[in-house]
């Protein structure tokens, strides 16, 4: 049986006693989606203070607890904003410096080390920043969706992938084209995957942060040519937009 989130927390507190950082972050984070998943934020409280506990001394453990922090404040904001809606309530931000969540995240390459391995470093990093940014927070009310419109202004033909509930279906989008989907606008990043000759591209849209930072739009639009090499660096995507072809 899966660990219950309680005994979870009590892992991260053996961890943190015995001076192993990187193991109590792992046991928070379980604690954390375990807390999420029954709505319980007063156990999402928990995390941020045991969070607080956690020796950061070193970049990967201070980047993992920024990232956790980050996680654990998107799941309280969540559970608010049901809260709020189930009583009929305006929803206050509880924590609305989270509109730029890369002011709460990171990457840093080792230093002394060979450029490549740099790389492969850096990599990985992103790839965990990815999971963590991408993680499912529960909510069972009703779902409001966002529309994401991409315009293709590299000047080129460009395949389009975008997965979502295991399904990643594929676009050609040729040049000055736009292309669309629609996304529960709670969803914190959406990934855009471009194929073409040479290393593919991908572009991480900020789905919620733009939805709140431009009014709660209809419509979110981005533009092929900030891609960057995937994992790929997030956006925020700017709102509006002409209607496209569906992806």
């Amino acid at each position: 049986m899966a660990a219950s989130p309680d005994r979870e927390l009590g892992e991260a507190r053996n961890a943190i006693d015995r001076g192993d950082a990187e193991a109590a972050l792992k046991s928070l984070d379980r604690a954390r989606k375990g807390y999420g998943r029954a709505r319980d934020s007063e156990g999402l409280e928990h995390v941020l203070d045991m969070a607080a506990l956690v020796d950061a001394s070193h970049d990967r453990v201070r980047i993992g607890r920024e990232n956790l922090t980050y996680a654990a404040k998107q799941n309280l904001r969540q559970e608010s904003r049901r809260r709020a809606r189930q009583l009929g309530r305006d929803w206050v931000d509880p924590f609305p410096d989270l509109q730029a969540p890369t002011e709460h995240t990171g990457l840093v390459l080792t230093r002394g080390v060979k450029l490549w391995i740099g790389l492969g470093v850096l990599a990985a990093i992103a790839a965990i920043v990815g999971v963590v940014l991408v993680s499912v927070l529960v909510d069972t009310g009703p779902k409001t969706t966002v529309t994401l419109r991409l315009d293709n202004n590299t000047g080129r033909t460009v395949t389009v992938r975008a997965c979502a509930e295991g399904t990643c279906p594929s676009r050609e989008v040729g040049p000055g084209e736009e292309t669309e989907t629609k996304v529960d606008a709670d969803k914190l990043v959406q990934v855009f995957r471009l194929e073409q000759s040479g290393p593919d591209r991908c572009l991480p849209l900020r789905v919620h942060d733009g939805f709140l930072a431009f009014g709660r739009p209809d419509a979110l639009e981005a533009s092929l040519s900030q891609a960057t090499p995937c994992p790929g660096t997030t956006v925020l995507p700017r709102p509006g937009g002409s209607q496209g072809s569906t992806l």
